[in-house]
């Protein structure tokens, strides 16, 4: 994810997801649920943790490897083609 253009996010300490701000997002929700529908990838909406988190979403990674790296390539062509550039 931080390799990716349009991606920033900070330090994981020790948990099992990532948070993440998309360049340019406005509408989280709306772009969690386009990636839900459009490549199978659900992710949580950063508005879903409060003020403050919106453009952010969250990537619950307690996967096995296989699953997360499918995860990330659909993720990435998701974001690719919905995310604001």
């Amino acid at each position: 994810l931080g390799g990716m253009p349009g991606i920033r996010m900070g330090q994981i300490d020790a948990a099992f997801y990532a948070f993440f701000a998309v360049d340019g997002v406005q509408d989280d929700l709306e772009l969690a649920k386009d990636l839900v529908r459009q490549y199978k990838v659900g992710l949580a909406p950063g508005t879903a943790f409060g003020p403050g988190n919106e453009g952010y979403l969250r990537l619950c990674f307690a996967q096995g490897e296989d699953t997360l790296a499918e995860g990330l390539t659909r993720l990435q062509d998701g974001l690719t083609a919905l995310a604001p550039r």
